[in-house]
């Protein structure tokens, strides 16, 4: 959740917004101001509380305008929501001082949600350079086994230190392609977001081919998490990972548009039937509807056969760049599910993954050979 602190000089309002801001499950209350705050003050409590929000009444006049400056000198990233008159002088008074949103007294919840959506992204929700979303055009399309194996290329070819992200909380099946035993994971992770440590951190996570994954508990009676959950919990993770690839399913959500709208990629992959091929161009307009910017919408091929449908077809027909494309090997594939290990870059799957990774990791990977040149080039 995030942390906020609310200024108001008249208790009845205060209590109000207070209440709303409880209401919308989004955010903690750390903190009831009902006389302004002093400079020392101001500074000392935005140190010791590092609120994400700061809420404060517009009633109270140039007492608030002087909170608002003070603030902003301080601190850059610390959302700012006004409440109270929508005269027109005092708004656009209170935004050149730095608020980033204002909203009428009395406030309904939905505008309340909306108000920390625009102001929390305004501050904190910039792209994430080493964040990259996977989704499928159609379930069965085989996107968490291309995540799987670009992440173990990514560990160990490339060598960047790799997190997975399951995202999908019901169906994911990860801890099975792996044949590995997890504690904690996805879920866990999520509900301790906002108030996350190392510790915690480490609790969650599974280890796997080099890679570290966030795997999910497959929990039906767990409730499903918000998007101020996956912000703040992609916002810890950047910071300790170079490479983050999130293994989404097919319908992106609410929540999950955290994810695709601050990926610095997204990548629908896509099979060679007409069912997913048709649904590919619908799950890239819906990624851009869900706010991935169209340059940053690409199409993984998968499954791919000589004398099929190509990447230049493709391309055409979804009318987004094909990244990448991964020929149909699945013997090699099941030979390595069966111990838990990677296909071998003897094998062309093996090989356009890592070619893949080095994509991503926007460095330099074997050229592709033999069978590979064969099929793709």
């Amino acid at each position: 959740m995030f942390g906020a602190i609310l200024q108001s000089t008249i208790s009845m309002r205060g209590q109000a917004i207070s209440e709303c801001l409880v209401e919308t499950g989004q955010v903690f209350v750390k903190k009831v101001l009902e006389v302004p705050p002093t400079p020392y003050e101001l500074m000392r409590l935005l140190n010791t509380t590092e609120p994400d929000l700061y809420l404060v009444d517009l009633d109270d006049g140039d007492s608030t305008l002087d909170t608002v400056r003070r603030i902003r000198e301080r601190s850059e990233s610390t959302a700012i929501i006004a409440f109270g008159q929508r005269d027109h002088r005092a708004v656009e008074a209170a935004m050149m001082a730095g608020v980033d949103m204002v909203i009428p007294f009395p406030v309904q919840t939905a505008e309340m949600m909306a108000a920390i959506d625009a102001a929390i992204h305004e501050k904190k929700g910039s792209l994430i350079g080493n964040l990259y979303a996977f989704l499928p055009a159609k379930a069965g399309s085989g996107t968490s086994t291309i995540v799987l194996n670009t992440a173990a290329r990514l560990a160990g070819d490339v060598g960047r230190k790799t997190l997975v992200i399951e995202g999908d909380l019901r169906s994911g099946v990860m801890d099975i392609m792996l044949g590995v035993e997890h504690k904690g994971g996805i879920q866990h992770a999520l509900e301790r977001a906002g108030e996350m440590d190392s510790f915690d951190w480490e609790n969650n996570l599974s280890r796997a081919n080099g890679a570290e994954f966030l795997l999910t508990g497959r929990d039906p009676g767990r409730a499903l998490p918000g998007w101020h959950h996956y912000h703040q919990l992609l916002n810890f993770a950047r910071l300790k990972y170079e490479m983050i690839l999130v293994d989404l399913p097919e319908l992106v959500n609410p929540a999950t548009m955290e994810i695709v709208r601050r990926a610095a990629g997204t990548f629908i992959v896509c099979t060679p039937e007409l069912a997913p091929l048709r649904l590919a161009k619908l799950r890239c307009q819906e990624a851009a509807a869900w706010g991935a910017p169209e340059n940053r919408i690409h199409v993984l091929l998968n499954r791919s056969q000589p004398g099929e449908l190509g990447a230049g077809d493709l391309e055409r027909l979804i009318g987004h760049e094909v990244a990448s494309v991964f020929p149909n090997d699945y013997r090699t594939l099941r030979e390595a599910m069966t111990d838990g290990s990677i296909p071998s870059l003897k094998s062309a799957f093996g090989r356009s993954v890592l070619e893949f990774a080095g994509r991503l990791a926007g460095v330099e990977t074997p050229k592709a050979t033999g069978l590979l040149k064969k099929l793709f080039g």
